[in-house]
């Protein structure tokens, strides 16, 4: 309960409201009479709408990371993707994990949700190395915070770390970034599997030639994919949808998920009763690329969409029914 206490005090002589800023602070917990972190805040926030958190989680290395150099180099990404950035310090030892610390970033996770408008539906966590190790323990033993996670090059020794909390992922999105050079018998193929085999939503990327680095190319760009890709899956999964969606029987699914963009999707459907559909797809931003009317479909089958022309990226295909929303599922084309 500590860091209640923590959470008020520092509420008390604490005000942010401005967009597109930048804040490195400290205050007393525990045994550590100045705990660091670093934020930092988009452009796009406005203090009228529940916003978008990512909590970042640094990597070990004191000689370059720190809550304010990892802050430094997710800026970019944050704003790009209008997400509030929350990274607690690490401390002298620089493990994100100690217990101090633990417990430092669940109070800096209550702080935000007074200090800004957080959406609790839209939290994640994402880190590299010792961070990434961390985005699934701190994770998996705080499940109910977050809706998603980006864990990167994860210094995990196979699912040892996870071992007793792995089947909290179930129905969760993970998007993991690993290198092919970065052991990944040891520290991607076998969390992936645990985590698909528990029921979690994967998926991931191995980049070809990659060590254990956060520097690699494209990192941005990648960044936001994997981002994009859990945020949309959590939208689809998520009680809480933007998009308002009649309750049916019927049922459709992308096939194969991702998709190369040389292919055409294949949708595949089990409807209760012959009826006339419309299905959309759509880009993330609300632009509609293509459209099929007037489709009769009954009993289960499957048709394609040409998805030639998207360039990759995310996407979402809905389908109508009677001009009613019925579904609205993500999906991801990959070059």
């Amino acid at each position: 309960m500590k860091h209640i206490i923590t959470v008020i005090l520092l509420l008390a002589c604490t005000t942010f409201s401005t967009a597109q800023e930048r804040i490195d602070g400290t205050f007393a917990f525990q045994t550590d009479p100045a705990k660091k972190y670093s934020l930092y805040i988009p452009s796009g926030y406005d203090a009228n709408e529940p916003h978008r958190l990512m909590l970042g989680l640094h990597p070990l290395n004191t000689s370059r990371w720190d809550a304010e150099s990892w802050c430094d180099t997710l800026i970019v990404f944050a704003e790009t993707n209008n997400l509030i950035l929350a990274c607690p310090d690490g401390g002298v030892d620089g493990a994100v994990n100690d217990p101090i610390d633990i417990e430092f970033t669940t109070a800096l996770l209550d702080s935000m949700a007074l200090w800004y408008n957080i959406n609790p539906d839209k939290t994640y966590a994402m880190g590299f190395s010792w961070g990434g190790l961390t985005t699934y323990t701190y994770g998996l033993n705080n499940i109910e915070r977050f809706r998603g996670f980006i864990p990167i090059g994860a210094a995990v020794n196979g699912t040892n770390e996870v071992n007793g909390i792995i089947q909290n992922a179930a129905d969760i999105p993970y998007y993991i970034v690993h290198g092919s050079q970065d052991s990944p018998s040891v520290r991607f193929t076998p969390i992936k599997n645990a985590l698909e085999n528990n029921g979690a939503i994967v998926n991931s990327i191995l980049m070809n030639g990659v060590g254990h680095t956060i520097d690699f190319p494209n990192r941005n760009q990648i960044l936001t994919d994997a981002f994009v890709w859990v945020d949309s899956v959590n939208c689809a999964a998520s009680s809480t949808t933007t998009f308002s969606i009649e309750k049916n029987e019927n049922q459709f699914s992308v096939f194969p998920n991702p998709s190369s963009k040389t292919q055409q999707v294949n949708i595949q459907y089990n409807v209760k009763k012959a009826n006339s559909f419309t299905i959309r797809v759509m880009a993330t931003n609300g632009q509609e690329l293509k459209r099929m009317s007037s489709i009769i479909l009954e009993n289960k089958g499957s048709f394609y969409v040409n998805t030639t022309s998207l360039v990759a990226g995310q996407y979402w295909l809905q389908v109508y029914e009677k001009n009613k929303l019925i579904d609205n599922i993500p999906f991801q084309i990959i070059k």
